[in-house]
């Protein structure tokens, strides 16, 4: 090797090292992450005799399905479905309100003012705050232990944080969009439907994910505000511990079910995220 080979050489190596390091890293980082998943799904197949072994077994011996028959009818069915029509409908509420309330923030006022941050503001209040008033405003309006009177808190909760982002975005729609649908005469209900909707696809989807996940998460509000018709998710697996001796294999099967439908829903709305940024960049 001549010497003036050998800075190359050199360089070359410390390039591989440096992507061995990276990739390293990421193995780790998403071991880290991926750990108390992988062990949630080990426990939920494992029956109640070998979850307190010593030393503890890692996969299960005589796997089983009744931690999920089990979990599911002692309350974790009705919990899911319960959180998955509240946070749904919230979901759907947050959207169809914030859209609106987001054009006029973006449009009206100046990005970094005062409104802005009032708006997000809202969402930074603890939940501690409120629950009373709404603890005592529900029993008079008769919204106690309701579906409708969760979803109304649910919107009220996460509709500060989908104004704020949608606003963010459309922002970066140019006006000459808004500008040429009016040239042409386009009314205000086609203005918002034929251009900034589908320009405004992957905020709407950015904030719907967001919103679906801090409503189903959401225990403070579902624990004070509900009773025995309307037990979400959360407040299910809170029972398991009240009402029982903790099985930590219907734990770990009931926290699984829950987690799936989140994850495919991220996933399939992440691929429609990355492919309506394609489309808006690649029409500009």
């Amino acid at each position: 090797m001549t010497a003036a080979s050998r800075p190359l050489a050199d360089r070359d190596r410390a390039i591989r090292l440096a992507v061995i390091a990276r990739h390293a890293l990421i193995v780790f980082v998403l071991a880290l992450f991926l750990l108390p998943l992988a062990w949630l799904l080990l426990t939920a197949f494992k029956p109640y005799s070998e979850l307190f072994t010593t030393p503890p077994s890692v996969l299960p011996i005589n796997g089983t399905l009744e931690n999920f028959t089990e979990g599911w009818s002692i309350g974790g069915g009705k919990g899911i479905g319960d959180s998955l029509i509240v946070s749904s409908i919230s979901t759907v509420l947050c959207l169809v309100l914030g859209f609106p309330a987001a054009y006029a923030l973006a449009r009206r006022f100046p990005p970094h003012g005062q409104m802005s941050f009032t708006i997000l503001s809202l969402r930074m209040l603890p939940p501690i705050v409120p629950v009373i008033g709404f603890y005592i405003l529900y029993q008079e309006l008769s919204l106690f232990d309701t579906y409708t009177g969760l979803v109304i808190v649910y919107t009220f909760m996460n509709l500060p944080l989908v104004i704020w982002l949608l606003a963010e975005f459309i922002r970066q729609i140019p006006k000459t969009y808004e500008e040429a649908a009016r040239i042409d005469g386009a009314p205000w209900y086609r203005l918002f439907w034929d251009v900034l909707l589908p320009l405004s696809a992957p905020g709407m989807l950015t904030a719907g994910i967001l919103a679906m996940i801090f409503a189903w998460n959401e225990f403070l509000f579902a624990l004070v505000l509900t009773g025995e018709k309307v037990i979400t998710l959360p407040k299910a697996l809170a029972s398991f511990f009240l009402f029982q001796q903790p099985n930590w294999g219907q734990l770990g099967a009931i926290g699984i079910v829950a987690i799936t439908p989140l994850l495919i829903v991220s996933y399939y709305m992440q691929r429609s995220l990355i492919r309506s940024f394609s489309v808006e960049l690649g029409g500009r």
